[in-house]
């Protein structure tokens, strides 16, 4: 009898302590869960469509206008070890920049903290060499403002600041919309990919035209926000030497060096070449300017002095 009383005693003991381990882990879950919400609340009360100018650290030029957009979302965090998976409020929204050009980028796993207002967002670039780096937008809500920076990782002098005001009318989009960006180094710099080249060299004493010409070719839309703040970057370019042209898809410019290099061509029929080119800068502050150049082939070195002729009036593309 009295085994049976206390085989009873301890399965109530441990009904009980079940019932107590339940009830914690579900009080544990219906917090968390309700910190979620009211972390996706304060994000949801700052979250809207900011737009300002974008101005340039470089020289304080206007590049254009941003318009930040962002909202609270939930995405599964995992704990490493642990098997838990736990909700999270995270940022998602986009950046549209408009000056010359439009190009506009999203992002979804940004940070916002509620408490003191940082807001922070990494977001991964593809250049047109296939390396990758990271644009950065880093900054802070503050009543009805978004102020901070955008950069690429390792350019910060090449970045653009910001001051965002929230749009709360149709009036004050008009009135935010309606300046573009006015130029500035940064800007100028980048158009000097819309110029060709012209010269000539001499080949047996004998003067030839040379031209050399940026190739546009079509970009992401992140890689327009790349060009603008890392002066580091692949572009590709064509030399028509009259009678042959080479083609160098992965060329190399430097617009804080001032320097452009390149190698393995191809030529006009497709066919892989030997050669290299590098150039410098010259007059980059004067009415006349371009590109100081020297092309190895297996054959010859050509030393080149290459004045800039406008072409075209595509910024960014």
């Amino acid at each position: 009898m009295k085994k049976n009383i206390d085989t009873l005693i301890h399965s109530l003991v441990v009904l009980i302590l079940l019932l107590v381990g339940c009830s914690k882990d579900k009080n544990m879950e219906e917090y968390r869960r309700e910190k979620l919400q009211e972390k996706i609340s304060r994000i949801n009360s700052v979250s809207g469509t900011y737009s300002g100018p974008m101005i340039s650290k470089i020289d304080g030029s206007n590049l254009g206008i941003i318009t930040l957009n962002f909202q609270a979302r939930t995405d599964i965090q995992s704990t490493i070890g642990q098997g838990i998976n736990e909700q999270r409020a995270t940022v998602s929204g986009s950046l549209n920049f408009k000056s010359f050009t439009s190009a506009e980028i999203v992002f979804n796993n940004g940070f916002y903290d509620d408490t003191t207002g940082d807001f922070q967002v990494s977001i991964p670039i593809v250049q047109e060499g296939g390396i990758s780096s990271t644009l950065s937008l880093i900054g802070m809500v503050i009543e009805n403002q978004w102020n901070g920076i955008i950069e690429v990782n390792g350019q910060p002098d090449f970045g653009g600041q910001l001051k965002l005001q929230k749009k709360t009318s149709q009036s004050q989009k008009t009135n935010i919309e309606g300046k573009i960006g006015v130029g500035g180094i940064r800007l100028e710099q980048i158009s000097k990919v819309n110029y060709i080249y012209e010269g000539s060299y001499l080949l047996d004493d004998i003067s030839t035209p040379f031209k050399l010409s940026f190739i546009n070719r079509d970009l992401l839309p992140e890689q327009h926000f790349y060009k603008l703040f890392s002066p580091v970057r692949n572009v590709s370019i064509s030399c028509d030497f009259t009678d042959f042209e080479l083609n160098f898809p992965n060329a190399l410019i430097d617009d804080k060096a001032g320097t452009l290099v390149a190698q393995d061509p191809i030529d006009q029929r497709g066919n892989a070449a030997r050669a290299t080119i590098s150039c410098l800068k010259f007059g980059i502050m004067s009415g006349e300017f371009g590109w100081n150049c020297q092309v190895q082939t297996r054959l010859t070195t050509l030393n080149l002095h290459l004045i800039a002729k406008k072409q075209g009036s595509a910024l960014l593309k």
